[in-house]
This record gives structure tokens, C-alpha cells and sequence, in this order.
């Protein structure tokens, strides 16, 4: 999961790049392989470990570009 960012903060930066109506949807939760997990994120308690599940999904982001852009070729 790595770079992966919570939806909020994925829809906060394309408002500030200047993109309108953002919306995030999430689409299909992934499911973790929790045996790997153990076995590579160390220093986390078991309770933390649980947390873990149903954190990951796929998604559908949806923007309007803003006016006056153009686009390149």
C-alpha cells in the first residue's frame, strides 16, 4: 500500500490543484494477505494489525478540469 492516500486527502489535493466537483468513490475493497503482512510490516500489535483490514480499495475519481485549459499535444 504504498503511496496509497486516504480519499479525503486524495480529493483535498486535486481541489487544490484546482479541480472542481472531485468525488471519490469507493468501488471494490482488496482484500489483504494478512500472513504477508505480518511477515513484512514489523512493530505493530496485533490490534493494529486487525485495523489493517478493509482499509485498502479501489476507486472511481471523477473531476471537472477548470476553465480556460486547453489541452496539450
Amino acid at each position: 500500500m504504498a503511496g496509497a492516500l486516504p480519499s479525503e486527502e486524495y480529493k483535498t489535493r486535486l481541489e487544490k490543484a484546482g479541480f472542481g466537483a472531485v468525488n471519490v468513490t469507493l468501488t471494490k475493497p482488496h482484500d489483504l494477505n494478512m500472513e504477508v503482512v505480518r511477515t513484512t510490516v514489523e512493530g505493530l500489535t496485533p490490534e493494529e494489525l486487525d485495523s489493517l483490514e478493509g482499509l485498502s480499495f479501489s476507486a472511481l475519481i471523477t473531476a471537472l478540469k477548470p476553465q480556460g485549459d486547453t489541452p496539450r499535444s
